[in-house]
């Protein structure tokens, strides 16, 4: 279903406007478009109903863009501005640019609107709701006795306060641009008598990133001697900042600051319900009753939301929160006075139900949670329905704390949202096994790191438009056998002890969860560059031969991924343009300047970049054109299911004119048959692997390859009888 946009176009020519139209349909959107010529019309359609983006032409009759973008401005009301233009040379939409305009499309590349569009819709939310977080931390801050603050203690020994609220005018007597400029009129406040305890205090937090929490005495400009309590969250940045957020309260107003503390260290700021802390002290009272009266029954179930994440970036994160606060009151409906729900995180919510008859009446209001659920919500005009998956646990004499209670209520959830959405699981012993395997397989993994039970398979890539092999008139035999080993994929494998050959479908996903990827690929890395080293002095007539290495969506966020890189090239003696890194498209887009960034910096180096599974997943062709990329990767799925001219055959063949557009070269993965081969050489696509040439091959045997002086690979025949 497209998505509904209200446009305002400022354009003379109707055609042009029905043109822009056509192409915001043709990207998601379900335009409500008003097109209005003169400065009058301009006045009226913004005062009469909420457009979500102006698009305006450059020149029109009497009129033009800064003229429009001038009054969109005054209007007060933040709409993004793109100007769609036919004429407009550079230096006039650097200017508009500078006056307020948000982007600039060209009329003869108006496939770029819908995209740019999107993204200043996601801009403009953005900006609404860091607003009117700005407007209710305001808010709050008006109604509290005291000071709210942000206190930073500088690596370099500087200080200054990032934040401070009103309250500084009454309970200081200073002015917040006082402090703000500068942090020591403040400390110049305390009492000379408590100055060493507070120093201390902080100096304790910095140190273990424990909350501060002090009482001192402060004189203040007119000579009133105060009592006042500070209460701050410590936490340290990535650059050695330490920073405090907290509240300074007037102590006499003790009592009330007490019971507000009290309650939100026990509840959820966002929805008001208790929080984990809450929760944990009433679930240990039932675990300590039910070991008392034989006939107290209790239950927890664990509620998490079903696809709560495209709530939160489809309508933004205002929205996520207002949903939120929604499903807290729809849980609170149906639980008695005794009962208690709580909010434990993200969107998670446990529900604790005291002194019920056994697991029917658990079931019973389980259904009647889920029953509701598909009544819809109201957010920001829009119906939304939102599913959620619940894991039930039946309180027994046999629970001895509350982290276990959690603990398989959680396993259960999972279990219901694994196998189907909108549904509930019991717990029972099976899933407790199987989450003990999980993490016996973690330490597996560990142990395995520290044991050096993974090993490399390599898996050869070969040129297949060698030799005339793309032409329609030499022989599928011929086509097959025309194709020339040009490199190798290092594959990830691992000699379990006990458990024998484990595939990566099975480790990488755990290893991922954990972090652990980072050291596998780190050993990956090294061997693979190491192994290649050794095959270029043994074999150097046979080379250039290239090494393909994945990278994980972890390795891309480590800090020091360049310097281990460096490491291992000159451990190994091998150049950058030995190496080609693969990563996956879905996480070129999860931070694409810093993905820019560090793919540029491993082109520097000579280190090839491929992307990996092409076109199976997020679409990043609107950054495509950014990146330092040298190949593109079509995804075995597609390959397999080739049919002459069906879906897949043409998102082949779209994807190596692509490439073919941008200067990359392809690589298409999992080629089985001659007759995919044959496609793919009709294609023009101009490597390939898979079983059709060759399994993944241990190091030994690949090398009995490249020293076999064979050009031509045939039929798989050759690679597989190698692997065997």
């Amino acid at each position: 279903m497209n998505e509904p946009l209200n446009v305002l176009m400022v354009e003379d020519s109707e055609i042009d406007a029905m043109l822009v139209i056509r192409e915001l349909r043709r990207g998601g959107f379900e335009p409500i478009s008003q097109r209005v010529e003169t400065v009058e019309d301009l006045h009226t359609a913004l005062n009469s109903r909420t457009w979500d983006v102006i698009i305006s032409d450059y020149r029109l009759p009497g009129f033009n863009a800064p003229m429009a973008l001038e009054i969109a401005k005054q209007s007060q009301k933040d709409i993004p501005f793109i100007l769609v233009s036919g004429t407009i040379g550079e230096v006039s939409a650097v200017e508009m640019m500078k006056a307020g305009a948000h982007d600039y499309v060209m009329k003869d590349n108006l496939s770029r609107l819908p995209v740019a569009v999107r993204r200043e819709l996601r801009d403009a939310q953005v900006r609404a709701e860091r607003q009117q977080a700005q407007n209710l931390l305001q808010t709050l801050a008006s109604n509290i006795p005291g000071i709210i603050y942000s206190f930073v203690h500088h690596f370099d020994g500087s200080i200054v306060f990032e934040y401070i609220s009103f309250g500084c005018l009454d309970l200081l007597e200073l002015t917040p641009d006082q402090i703000l400029s500068d942090a020591s009129v403040c400390f110049a406040q305390i009492h000379i008598d408590d100055r060493a305890g507070c120093y201390m205090a902080a100096k304790r937090s910095a140190q273990t990133l424990k909350p501060f929490f002090y009482e001192w005495r402060l004189v203040t400009p007119s000579g009133k001697l105060k009592w006042v309590q500070a209460s701050a969250r410590s936490e340290c940045r990535e650059n050695g900042d330490i920073v405090w957020h907290g509240v300074l309260l007037d102590v006499s107003d003790r009592k009330q600051a007490q019971e507000l503390i009290i309650h939100n260290a026990l509840h959820d700021p966002l929805t008001d319900l208790p929080n984990r802390t809450l929760l944990v002290e009433r679930l240990e009272l039932s675990i300590n009753r039910a070991k008392r009266i034989e006939t107290y029954r209790y239950a927890v179930l664990f509620l998490d939301l079903d696809r709560f994440k495209v709530i939160n970036d489809s309508l933004g994160h205002l929205a996520g929160d207002q949903l939120l606060k929604s499903i807290a009151q729809k849980l609170k409906t149906h639980l008695r006075e005794i009962d208690l729900v709580a909010r434990i995180g993200g969107d998670e919510f446990v529900i604790l139900l005291e002194g019920i008859s056994g697991m029917e009446k658990a079931i019973q209001i389980t259904e009647r949670i889920l029953k509701d659920f598909q009544t819809p919500l109201i957010l920001n005009d829009s119906e939304v329905v939102i599913s959620t998956s619940i894991g039930i646990v039946l309180g027994t004499k046999n629970y001895s704390c509350a982290s276990d209670l959690l603990r398989d209520a959680d396993i259960a959830m999972y279990r219901a949202k694994a196998q189907d959405r909108s549904s509930y699981k019991i717990f029972d012993i099976e899933m407790h096994t199987q989450a003990v395997n999980r993490l016996t397989l973690e330490t597996d993994i560990r142990k395995a790191l520290e044991r050096e039970e993974f090993v490399i398979y390599y898996q050869p890539i070969v040129d297949i438009l060698g030799d005339g092999g793309s032409s329609p008139h030499v022989s599928r035999e011929l086509q097959l056998q025309a194709v020339r080993l040009i490199g190798f994929e290092a594959l990830v494998r691992w000699q379990h002890p006990t458990r024998g050959f484990i595939l990566p479908e099975e480790f990488v996903p755990v290893a991922e969860e954990t972090g652990l990827i980072v050291q596998i690929d780190r050993w990956m890395f090294y061997k693979a560059c190491q192994q290649l080293a050794n095959w270029k002095t043994k074999f150097a007539s046979h080379f250039p031969l290239k090494m393909s290495i994945n990278l994980s969506a972890q390795d891309i966020r480590q800090a020091n991924l360049i310097d281990g890189i460096d490491q291992a090239l000159a451990q190994t003696g091998l150049e950058g343009d030995s190496i080609a890194l693969e990563i996956t498209e879905s996480m070129l887009i999860e931070n694409i300047s810093q993905t820019i960034d560090l793919l540029t910096q491993l082109k520097d180096r000579k280190i090839q970049i491929s992307i990996d599974d092409f076109g199976s997943g997020y679409s990043s062709l609107n950054y495509l054109h950014r990146l330092p990329a040298d190949n593109l990767k079509i995804d075995r799925s597609f390959v397999s299911q080739m049919q002459e001219g069906n879906r897949n055959y043409q998102v082949v063949s779209t994807i190596i004119a692509l490439s073919n557009q941008l200067g990359l070269a392809v690589i298409a993965e999992g080629i089985e048959t001659p007759q995919q081969l044959q496609w793919l050489q009709e294609l023009g696509c101009e490597f390939g692997q898979g079983y059709v040439f060759s399994k993944p091959l241990r190091d030994e045997t690949a090398e009995v390859l490249i020293a076999s002086q064979t050009t031509y690979l045939s039929s798989g025949e050759y690679g597989n009888r190698y692997a065997n």
